[in-house]
């Protein structure tokens, strides 16, 4: 069993940050259990100790203690590199580095410190032949044992030169696999693949049960790749068989020759030809960060930072699951009071241009028909003085937010805006910006940190590209301060212009664009642009009129022709809107496309004596 890792001292303490998995490997007892090793830890703070998971029970257990803990007085360190269990599976040994003041390498078998110096190991193996031997090595030092790794005598050390052992050969414990001084993959100090490796927690090495295929993934120029050799890793024998920018991580059935199991992202990808051709096996909701195969069986465990999947070919259930922190929830802070204004600014080929503003204000709790509890959120468009109030809820046992859906195809129900356990490359299936459409498909791209009304704030972007595309970014401790909506014809982009959170004021929350009374009678005509646009299944179309008159709204496709009748009739003067509905018997007929409606005053004409004429595109979405 072999699990390599190399770490950065940081000087960090675990308990700032949220756990996280970053490994997984396993294997069989004699009495035929699996059970799963991962390390466990934060990932600004790499040395993370490795625990063992009972398949059965699904019980867990801490078996190499790793730490970095900072004092007044200094530091108490402990990172564990290596570790390999012997064929009891019950004892293993280990490598790595304390400080405690002194700072000092060292080998363990189990927790039991045997061996320690000023040279660094950073791997140790066990010789598959001879289990009494044990090889540590690292950059030129090599320490050897000849009794279970109970002693290493000082006639077994050596020095290595020129060369950086990987790898203990599985089908001969006098060959040794690593890289040379130019990086480049050797055996025994003599080059036999001149790829470069550059070596790190990623690169690992695995011997098929035929004793000629071995497989190396690792890190090279241009992202990490899959190399196998044909022939016990000799010189002409190995072909680079997969690569991606991606780290990959890779198992095999010891009980199968030839079967090979690969993981990129969130895809696990299966070879049944010695990994030299992989197709599709599963996608997972998560990037993984390891993968073991049971074998014997159809069984695959597989880890992201915050789950541990167990798949078959005809499920995949979650097994462990990591408790969600709720830091996480300040990227979309929901209280009432809480309050945000943009700019909302729109353009559209070949000249249409125009600018509002857009607010959310949470107003209050209410329970709603489905027993659950939502705050109720006011959307404000002012210069069409639309008013629509929207019901959402955070899920702090998921991380999961939730808007509650009254009007698609599912009343009653709720479908799922946000994903806070998300990581970086992950692709969810949310409904923020869908309307009544089934789930999109969204990535969330990146994490940053930007400038939000004069702080530097940590920035989590999701985007998707479907019908239209959409990018929208939220940043911690201020929720969603930018939108951006494209689509072939034109886009909008809504950016934050301030906001109150928990009674704090950023940035500009004043509003100057209309008078909100409703009632004053408006002192010009004045067409607004449709909420929302684009659409599906309905947008609301408002309008002022300053003088009583018969008003027509009507809606015309690209050529021009008129292909709905919204309003024809004599209206008041005031403020006045409408619904649009494509399940209308005038809607269902449009397919997807760009629209224009159009208001006519007719009747009495204005006080400057001309008739008002006033278009306006809109966007269906289907």
């Amino acid at each position: 069993m072999k699990n390599l890792i190399f770490s950065l001292l940081l000087g960090y303490t675990a308990a700032l940050f949220p756990q996280s998995f970053h490994s997984l490997d396993g294997f069989e007892s004699q009495t035929g259990e699996t059970f799963l090793l991962y390390r466990l830890g934060s990932d600004y703070f790499p040395y993370n100790p490795v625990y063992k998971l009972n398949t059965s029970d699904l019980s867990e257990e801490l078996i190499i203690d790793a730490y970095n803990n900072y004092f007044p007085a200094g530091q108490l360190a402990k990172a564990v590199w290596d570790f390999e269990y012997f064929p009891d599976k019950t004892n293993f040994m280990n490598v790595g580095y304390q400080i405690n003041p002194d700072n000092h390498s060292y080998i363990a078998r189990n927790d039991s410190i045997v061996f320690g110096g000023i040279d660094g190991y950073y791997r140790v193996d066990i010789s598959k032949q001879d289990p009494l031997k044990v090889f540590a090595f690292g950059g030129g030092p090599l320490a050897r044992s000849y009794d279970g790794g109970f002693t290493f005598p000082l006639d077994s050390m050596g020095l290595i030169t020129n060369f950086d052992a990987i790898s203990l050969a599985d089908f001969d414990d006098n060959v040794l696999f690593g890289v040379d001084i130019e990086g480049q993959f050797a055996m025994n100090a003599s080059i036999v693949d001149t790829a470069k490796v550059f070596f790190d927690q990623y690169t690992k090495i695995l011997y098929d049960v035929n004793q000629f295929h071995i497989y190396r993934a690792n890190k090279t120029y241009g992202g990490y790749t899959l190399n196998v050799s044909n022939n016990k890793g000799n010189a002409f024998t190995w072909t680079k068989t997969y690569q991606s920018e991606n780290p990959i991580f890779i198992t095999i059935d010891s009980s199968n020759s030839g079967l090979v199991y690969l993981s990129d992202g969130r895809n696990i990808y299966k070879s049944v030809n010695n990994g030299y051709t992989f197709n599709l096996y599963k996608s997972l909701p998560h990037k993984l960060v390891g993968i073991y195969k049971k074998p014997n069986s159809d069984v695959i465990y597989a880890a992201s930072k915050s789950k541990i999947f167990k798949i078959t070919t005809d499920a995949t259930i979650i097994i462990k699951i990591l408790p969600f922190s709720n830091e996480l929830l300040n990227y979309y802070p929901l209280a009432v009071g809480n309050f945000w204004i943009y700019n909302v600014i729109e353009w559209a080929d070949p000249f249409y241009y125009s600018q509002s503003t857009f607010s959310r204000r949470v107003i209050s709790k209410d329970t709603l028909s489905n027993n659950k509890e939502y705050f109720k959120i006011e959307e404000k468009y002012y210069e069409s003085n639309y008013i629509e109030y929207v019901f959402e809820r955070i899920d702090k046992e998921n991380g999961l937010a939730y808007r509650f859906d009254n009007e698609c195809t599912n009343p009653n129900s709720e479908k799922v805006i946000e994903n806070f356990t998300a990581e970086i490359g992950d692709s969810l299936l949310i409904q923020r910006y869908t309307f009544c459409w089934d789930s999109i498909l969204t990535v969330f791209s990146q994490e940053e940190i930007e400038n939000v009304l004069g702080e530097n704030r940590d920035i989590r972007t999701f985007e998707y590209n479907w019908l239209m595309s959409y990018v929208y970014k939220m940043a911690k401790g201020i929720g969603i301060y930018s939108v951006h909506q494209g689509y072939c014809f034109g886009s909008t982009n809504s950016f934050l212009k301030g906001c109150v959170i928990d009674g704090v004021v950023y940035g500009d929350t004043i509003v100057t664009s209309v008078d909100d009374d409703k009632e004053a009678i408006p002192i010009e005509f004045s067409l607004a642009q449709n909420y929302p646009n684009p659409f599906n299944p309905s947008t609301k179309i408002s309008w002022q009129s300053p003088v009583g008159s018969w008003q027509t709204l009507k809606v015309y496709d690209v050529l021009g022709r008129e292909v709905a009748t919204l309003v024809d009739e004599y209206r008041e003067a005031g403020y006045h809107e409408v619904e649009f509905n494509l399940y209308s018997d005038e809607g269902q007929n449009l397919t997807s496309g760009v629209y224009f409606y159009q208001l006519r005053a007719r009747g009495p004409e204005t006080s400057s004596g001309q008739r008002i004429v006033e278009t306006k595109k809109m966007v269906v979405v289907k």
